[in-house]
């Protein structure tokens, strides 16, 4: 299969939506209505979820989603097959998540300089019908490309190791190894794998 590969943007917010809401999550996956906000999400956020109504609640991630989106918030690369979004690649800036800060994740700026350029693959999404299909393979080599093009002077991502199933959206450390990622440290709370691209 070949997939069209495009840079999120604001006008992409329904697509993007689309993918989230009819067929990224419909085999039951525990993460369904994440909209991948979560490296965004603050406690701050949390708090004023609590106090909407309970219908308002079930929407407030989505609607962070496409505010985010619109505001040029939430990054990464989306993936197209005959004009529908089948999947997607939140890859930005590592110093942009909350929950990647030095604060929250000291673990994962082991052997990183401050001045160090940094993109981190946080998490993907991809069509349940196209799983096992390469579509995150394609999104991973998108964001390589990107990556070396823009001068990052590392790529990071946090996958699963060992068995892999799809409620880790890390994906697997196997994807990332073909392409050159080492692992930094496999015994944090989570695993960081990274590339050095100069």
């Amino acid at each position: 299969m070949k997939f069209v590969i495009k840079k999120l943007a604001p006008e992409m917010a329904d697509d993007y939506t689309d993918l989230f809401d009819n067929r990224g999550f419909n085999d039951g996956n525990m993460n369904k209505g994440c909209y991948c906000v979560w490296h965004h999400w603050t406690a701050q956020h949390e708090d004023k979820r609590r106090q909407l109504s309970v219908n308002e609640r079930l929407f407030a991630k989505r609607n962070y989603a496409i505010k985010l989106i619109q505001e040029g918030m939430l990054n990464g690369f989306a993936a197209y097959l005959d004009g529908r979004m089948v999947g997607f690649c939140n890859a930005d800036f590592k110093e942009k998540y909350y929950r990647l800060s030095r604060n929250n994740r000291p673990d994962s700026w082991v052997g990183l300089n401050d001045d160090d350029k940094v993109l981190s693959i946080v998490c993907y999404v991809v069509d349940v019908g196209l799983r096992g299909k390469d579509v995150a393979t394609a999104l991973l080599e998108r964001v390589c490309t990107y990556a070396a093009e823009n001068q990052f002077d590392y790529i990071e991502a946090y996958p699963a190791l060992g068995s892999f199933d799809s409620t880790h959206c890390g994906g697997p450390f196997s994807m990332y190894e073909k392409l050159g990622f080492s692992l930094v440290d496999d015994k944090a709370a989570e695993a960081t794998a990274r590339k050095k691209l100069r």
